[in-house]
């Protein structure tokens, strides 16, 4: 499912509530009418949990989904969440890193069924102790500066065995399900 933060933007875009199955008929006919890009009905109606599905769905289709909400692409969308700092997030779930201190275990959830367990080490770094299904693995060391319920988890940098292997993002579509200081 997407994350409820994009769907919130998806509703603005459309101008109504998206509360129905058939609301996804008329999501989809909008985006067709304003992006040129046909993201077809039962997408929507997966991606919006009104049907269940596990199937990922195509960058296409969330390159499209995107478009319509004013982003050039789905990782300027997901960048732009990074970007728009604590003063949006007062009202969401979140772990601020600067009040934690070394030792702080943290799970977090994302779907489908990621399970992930990680401790602060200090300046921004967390390793993981526990992985369920991610592409993380135990003794990992992320980078991160916030953790925000319901956005997706950028993660700056991946160390694994003394080396970086670049950027991650979990949650890309669903944002974090669930997050929680253990």
């Amino acid at each position: 499912m997407i994350s409820p933060v994009i769907k919130e933007k998806l509703e603005y875009q459309l101008g109504k509530e998206i509360r129905y199955p058939s609301d996804c008929e008329h999501l989809s006919f909008d985006i067709e009418k304003c992006t040129k890009q046909r993201v077809s009905t039962n997408t929507l109606k997966r991606l919006l949990g009104f049907i269940d599905g596990v199937k990922e769905p195509r960058l296409y289709t969330l390159d499209a989904i995107a478009r319509y909400i004013n982003h050039k692409n789905w990782d300027e969308l997901l960048e732009s969440l990074v970007q728009s700092g604590n003063s949006s997030f007062t009202s969401i779930e979140e772990i601020d890193i600067q009040n934690i201190s070394i030792g702080t275990k943290i799970r977090f959830t994302y779907s489908p069924d990621r399970i992930v367990t990680i401790e602060y080490i200090g300046d921004n770094k967390f390793s993981v102790i526990d992985s369920l299904n991610s592409k993380l693995i135990v003794n990992d060391i992320i980078e991160v500066s916030h953790f925000v319920l319901n956005y997706p988890l950028i993660v700056s940098n991946v160390i694994r065995n003394d080396i970086s292997i670049g950027k991650f993002t979990a949650g890309k579509i669903s944002g974090i399900t669930s997050l929680s200081i253990l």
